[in-house]
């Protein structure tokens, strides 16, 4: 049998936590431009990180 919360009424629709619903987890909706402006440079500077690697590996292989 499922799990019923104290604020529910058996019988009615649940409802959908802001997750489900596509919202930005916490904080005001500027927050979300700074969060994936974040992200961005996460994922730059992990991709030129392994630019970095795999370069270095074939320059030490010619050498």
């Amino acid at each position: 049998m499922a799990h019923v919360d104290d604020d529910e009424i058996p019988g009615t629709q649940r409802k959908k936590h802001r997750h489900d619903l596509g919202h930005e987890d916490h904080g005001p909706k500027l927050a979300a431009r700074t969060t994936h402006g974040i992200q961005t440079l996460l994922g730059l500077w992990i991709a030129l990180t392994l630019g970095l690697v795999i370069y270095a590996m074939i320059d030490s292989s010619m050498r």
